[in-house]
């Protein structure tokens, strides 16, 4: 089992210069300098356009704020906390931030090669779920503890779960994003 604190995670400016990242996890770094997959919290302090990243697909979720407007090729969606939406990371992508500022999890896959999944889930103390080889779970709000081979870790908000060969099991009350990465064809 392998915790990733929050606190231990670097801020990295975002390509465009027009936000702030901390990568979680990532896949190897192709030629083009882009990683195969990669899990980040964004900070959106601002309006403002995303960096494009073409030939990857992009899930984008608001886990803090209340909600933005992310108008994609044109198109307006509203992104209320806990909704996942997945885009082209080479659409042209604009935020607008009408109740303050938001923080938004982020997976990148490389399309066609690698494929990833996002799902939000409530935790439980009395059913504890399984993050497998390949998962990572995220923990957005509440308490939680993970349990793996007998030992046993309390998680901070935005602490990460990577699941291992030893499935960890996490359990408590709150909501957790639950990512999945895998080959694409899998």
């Amino acid at each position: 089992m392998e915790i990733i604190p929050a606190a231990s995670l670097k801020e990295q400016r975002w390509r465009n210069g027009g936000g702030v990242t901390r990568e979680v996890a990532a896949g190897a770094v192709g030629a083009d300098g882009l990683a195969a997959w990669r899990l980040s919290l964004a900070d959106i302090g601002a309006d403002g356009s995303f960096s494009e990243f073409p030939g990857m697909d992009r899930i984008f979720t608001v886990v803090d704020g209340d909600v933005a407007f992310l108008t994609v090729d044109g198109t307006q969606h509203q992104m209320e906390r806990f909704r996942p939406f997945r885009f082209d990371g080479g659409s042209s992508a604009e935020c607008s931030l009408p109740t303050g500022p938001c923080r938004a999890l982020n997976v990148m896959a490389r399309r066609g090669i690698w494929g990833a999944g996002l799902l939000i889930v409530e935790l439980s103390k009395k059913q504890p779920l399984a993050v497998a080889d390949g998962q990572f779970l995220v923990l957005l709000q509440g308490q939680a503890q993970v349990t793996a081979d007998g030992a046993a870790q309390s998680l901070n908000t935005y602490d990460t779960v990577a699941g291992s060969a030893v499935p960890a099991e996490v359990s408590g009350r709150g909501f957790a994003a639950l990512v999945s990465v895998y080959p694409a064809g899998d």
